[in-house]
């Protein structure tokens, strides 16, 4: 995926029907928002990371280029359930992703044999995300990443009506766990709530994003932020985690 520039802001609940109503006089709801109820979808994601928290370090060092390993799904879990191995890559401001779909059942076979034709999905064309898995397995491995995190939110997620490639998500309800096992990807019940009365507003853009958009900004008086939805859900579960001295948070 070609790099993007993300802007993330913290927005009290309140302001979201305001917020909107500006948003969907330019934008239209995605695809995927658009046939769920409410008109917005659920992400989950198990959060990777090494048993010293590498990634959570870098992420509150202020490291310029950093990974996140994840893998993901969404909504609710169904017989035909898929799941995505991403890779998250930040370079400077510059986001970019790699990603490899296959079936949620085959998931723990995939990473004890890491036999990716037999189990990535092939599109249409014939091709797959092959290379994608290969480089997530790599760093599984090598790493020796572990599952530290289950982060969940519902996301309404807007594209442009007028060829901006742009687009704009309001990201609620977010609430996360630590040690999750694969099994718990749709677990609700152990989850802590990171930003009550809060949503994150991102905005996606490659090269520039139309007027209204600073304008929206200054309306309200949005301040861009650098929030992790990870480390968050790390920081409200703390009193669960377990660590020795100098890995302490």
């Amino acid at each position: 995926m070609a790099s993007r520039l993300e802007y993330k802001y913290l927005v009290q609940e309140n302001l979201l029907p305001k917020i909107r109503a500006i948003v969907s006089t330019y934008m239209k709801h995605d695809p995927y928002a658009e046939i769920r109820p409410h008109k917005e979808y659920t992400v989950r994601s198990i959060y990777l990371d090494t048993a010293d928290l590498l990634c959570y370090h870098e992420k509150y060092e202020g490291y310029k280029i950093r990974n996140k390993f994840r893998i993901r799904v969404y909504n609710e879990r169904r017989e035909d359930s898929l799941v995505f191995l991403e890779i998250k890559r930040k370079n400077e401001n510059f986001i970019s992703k790699d990603r490899a779909k296959l079936y949620l059942e085959d998931l723990q076979s995939l990473i004890q044999t890491k036999n990716v034709d037999d189990y990535i999905l092939v599109r249409a064309d014939g091709t797959g995300d092959f290379e994608e898995a290969n480089k997530f397995l790599f760093h599984y491995y090598s790493k020796q990443l572990i599952p530290l995190s289950l982060v969940v939110y519902e996301r309404e997620a807007f594209m442009g009506k007028f060829g901006y490639d742009l687009r704009i998500t309001f990201d609620k309800n977010l609430r996360g766990s630590v040690y999750p096992e694969y099994d718990d990807i749709f677990e609700e019940k152990k989850l802590k709530y990171a930003f009550p009365n809060y949503f994150i507003l991102e905005i996606k853009f490659h090269e520039r994003f139309p007027a209204w958009v600073p304008q929206l900004i200054n309306k309200f008086s949005l301040q861009r932020i650098s929030v992790s939805k990870y480390t968050n859900c790390i920081d409200i579960n703390k009193n669960h985690m377990h660590f020795s001295g100098s890995l302490a948070l």
